[in-house]
Formats: structure tokens, C-alpha cells, sequence
């Protein structure tokens, strides 16, 4: 397996003394690091499945989902910040080779669980901050949508390209057309193309952009900044910002897991998703 080492944590500038410890825990494709400050806990989650573009297959997700419960239930942490393993993706999607087998139960089973990972960091109890390094393609532009602040790096590239494969862009890409507007969410969905992290910076995708080098200090300076606001007050703030946007966002939700199961009615992905798998290289 192969081992990222998550960036170090500096010291909160405003502590007079700050508590490091030293709980750093690793799974199969899932790295954690938690820091104690004076002002409360910051998390770092990494999902490591480097050596396919950190994709989310069924054990990438439920890992990622246990370590989420787990996190969630220590209400000391203060931010969250997820990124990706390495410097190649944030996360590159959903693992193709397994969509390609899928049936529409077993569609709706997996995006199901594809939506579930998004929900974890919405509803998470702090502020969770994507750190984006890369490919943040299709399940990742999703998962980073869902965060409350995305910071990337100027090298980082956004795409959702499911269509190219036979299915369509379903659950948290119903967050796209307020974050990004209903043109350009339509444009991004029904193109597949990709965006640079500048194009998703104006769009408003991403809230911070930086040089690739300084994506460490970018993504603490966004730390620094929560931690100095009121953690109750955070609390209730995060829930009412989720309450603005959740009702008619969870009927989309469910219109597109339908929509998903459904395009497993044809032979489409499974056509489509083979002649990508198997492509020359």
C-alpha cells in the first residue's frame, strides 16, 4: 500500500500554547491526523488510493464513511479539512471498472453510497474545508461542492464527465447550479468538459486559489479563521446555511438517483464505460 504523509499542521498564531497529539491512525485507503489547539481540534482527512487518482470504489467509501462517523463524534474538532493523497488528484472520480458491472439496483445502491459520502461532509458538525490538489473529476467535484470552503491549487482542474461514459451527473451535482449558475452547471454536465481552477475560482466554486506551493499555508490560513470564530455559533451557523439550500436540494437528489439507476436500464454505460476501459494506451 502506498503511504502519503499528510502536510504538517503549523501552530495557531493566536495561542499562546498549543497541544499537539500525536494521533495519526491509517487504513487501507484512508489517512487521518487530528492537532489539538487552544481553540479546539483540527482533523485532516486523506483519501489514498493514489495509484488510481484517489477514485472511490466500495471500500474507498465505506472507509471513508466509518472514519466520518468517527470524527463527527468528536465534537472537540473544530475544521475538517479533506484532501487528497498526493499531488496528482483530489479525488478522480468514481472507480469506471466498477460502474462498468453495475445493474440499476446495484446503480442505485453504489451512487446511493456515492451521495452518503457528500452528505457526511455537509452535515458534518464543523466547518470542512477541501484542499484540493489536482484532478477533482466527476464524485470529487461533488464531494468538494459539498465542503464549506474549497481552497485548490492553481494546477487543479474540475470536470464532470459522466455523459462521456453513458450515465448521467446525479446527487451533489444538484449543488452546481447555485454555486456555479444554471448555465455553466448546465454547460460543465452536458459537455463534460474540464475547467482550470481559475475558471472555477470566477465561478465561485473554489473560495481560495493559490500557487500549487502555497496550497499548505493557504488551506491554514482558512484553519486560522474558523478557529477564531465562536464554536457554538459555528455550529448553528453551518446547520442554517445547510437549511437554506437543503429542501428543494434533497428532491434533486433523489430525481437523480432515480436518473442514475435508470440509465443502467440500457446497455449505454456498461458500452460505453468497456470502450474506455479498453481503449489503446
Amino acid at each position: 500500500m502506498t503511504v502519503a504523509i499528510l502536510p504538517a499542521i503549523k501552530s495557531h498564531p493566536f495561542s499562546c500554547k498549543v497541544i499537539i497529539i500525536a494521533e495519526k491512525t491509517m487504513a487501507n485507503f484512508i489517512l487521518t491526523e487530528i492537532e489539538e489547539r487552544a481553540h479546539g481540534k483540527v482533523a485532516r482527512l486523506a483519501i489514498d488510493n493514489q495509484r488510481k487518482l484517489n477514485t472511490l470504489n466500495t471500500a474507498v467509501i465505506k472507509e471513508f464513511a466509518e472514519t466520518m462517523d468517527r470524527l463527527d463524534e468528536d465534537k472537540d474538532i473544530a475544521v475538517l479539512v479533506i484532501t487528497g493523497a498526493g499531488n496528482k488528484s483530489f479525488i478522480g472520480g468514481a472507480d469506471i471498472n466498477l460502474m462498468a458491472g453495475l445493474d440499476p439496483e446495484s446503480a442505485r445502491e453504489f451512487i446511493t453510497s456515492i451521495h452518503m459520502t457528500c452528505h457526511k461532509a455537509r452535515f458534518f458538525h464543523a466547518p470542512v474545508i477541501a484542499r484540493v490538489n489536482g484532478f477533482c473529476l466527476g464524485a470529487g467535484m461533488e464531494l468538494a461542492a459539498a465542503c464549506d470552503i474549497v481552497v485548490a491549487g492553481k494546477s487543479a482542474s474540475f470536470a464532470m464527465p459522466e455523459v462521456r461514459v453513458g450515465i448521467p451527473s446525479v446527487v451533489e451535482a444538484a449543488l452546481l447550479p447555485k454555486i456555479l449558475g444554471l448555465n455553466l452547471a448546465r454547460d460543465l454536465v452536458m459537455t463534460g468538459r474540464s475547467i482550470n481552477a481559475e475558471e472555477a475560482y470566477t465561478a465561485g466554486l473554489v473560495q481560495r486559489l493559490c500557487e500549487d506551493e502555497a496550497l499548505d499555508a493557504a488551506t491554514e490560513t482558512a484553519i486560522e479563521e474558523i478557529l477564531e470564530g465562536g464554536r457554538n455559533a459555528m455550529a448553528i451557523q453551518k446547520q442554517l446555511c445547510n437549511d437554506w439550500e437543503n429542501n428543494a436540494l434533497e428532491d434533486g437528489i433523489q430525481m437523480g438517483i432515480d436518473a442514475f439507476a435508470r440509465a443502467y436500464e440500457s446497455d449505454e454505460p456498461g458500452r460505453m464505460m468497456g470502450a474506455f476501459i479498453n481503449r489503446p494506451r
